[in-house]
């Protein structure tokens, strides 16, 4: 496996694991702008396996032309998609889909799946997850494409050290989030500035020059957020009321132009204000 298919791979293996559901699949995005599903988790038959997809249809499709997640709690009598593929989605008996597009540099590289086997409607919070992994999946494919681009590829790769997997950016990312948190608790105005720094120096490999500027109450709410938190537990975690959480996501989210509390995330990691 390539670099790019192991953290595809990785993805899919811990969106099943976070999520509990049975199916998770991986389309990629094709030179003639076609899908075709390359890897894939908890299938019972193979009617998916390798199966490409016609642009515009079903979907994939409709997530490609609207660069938005699309879900669909049954796939045969969904409104929203069209139907070419309904003999293979009965044929493998999945019933509810949600679907995510994976961008990079403004590209859509293919598109997350999540499925069941049961009439079911998959949640918010089932395509929060899936987001989030789309989103993580998406700085693990911009890593790869960074290094692919250095003279000597892979060599050039090994001089500078091994890339981290996407267990092991998720691991940093938690730890940054709970560093922020910890920094919060700390009454030392001193001692809270320096673990402000620990926190700027985690993600200061990766920071570009930010035309936005976050202030750290805001970059704290981000990371509750990164880390799942509701704003419920994220008040409580800060120590604030709930609306004023809403009120840093309102500012986040306006100086990002981000439409939901996860785009805002990846936004923030986009330019190196999060890891």
């Amino acid at each position: 496996m390539n670099e790019d298919e192991e953290a595809i791979r990785v993805a899919l293996t811990s969106l099943k694991t976070a999520t509990g559901i049975p199916v998770t699949m991986y389309a990629s995005l094709l030179a003639d702008n076609r899908l075709q599903i390359t890897q894939w988790v908890g299938l019972r038959t193979p009617a998916l396996h390798n199966l490409i997809l016609e642009p515009g249809v079903g979907v994939g499709g409709r997530v490609v032309s609207t660069r938005r997640p699309v879900g669909v709690s049954d796939y045969t009598r969904a409104s929203v998609i069209s139907h070419e593929y309904d003999r293979a989605i009965q044929d493998e008996g999945l019933h509810s889909i949600v679907a995510v597009p994976v961008i990079v540099q403004r590209e859509i590289r293919g598109v997350l799946y999540v499925g069941v086997h049961s009439p079911v409607r998959l949640g918010d919070k089932v395509i929060e997850e899936v987001t989030m992994t789309a989103r993580s999946l998406e700085q693990d494919l911009a890593v790869n494409s960074a290094l692919r681009r250095t003279e000597g590829g892979r060599a050039g790769a090994n001089k500078q050290g091994r890339v981290m997997n996407g267990a092991e950016w998720e691991q940093v990312r938690s730890t940054h989030s709970k560093l922020r948190m910890l920094a919060n608790r700390v009454d030392d105005e001193s001692l809270r500035k320096e673990l402000e720094v620990l926190c700027d120096q985690m993600v200061s490999p990766v920071r570009v020059k930010q035309s936005t500027k976050l202030s750290a109450r805001e970059l704290d709410v981000l990371s509750c957020v990164a880390l799942g938190h509701t704003n419920v537990e994220a008040a409580e975690e800060m120590g604030i009321g709930a609306e004023t959480v809403k009120s840093y996501l309102r500012s986040v989210m306006r100086k990002l132009g981000a439409h939901t509390r996860y785009e805002a995330v990846n936004a923030a990691r986009r330019i190196g204000a999060l890891p």
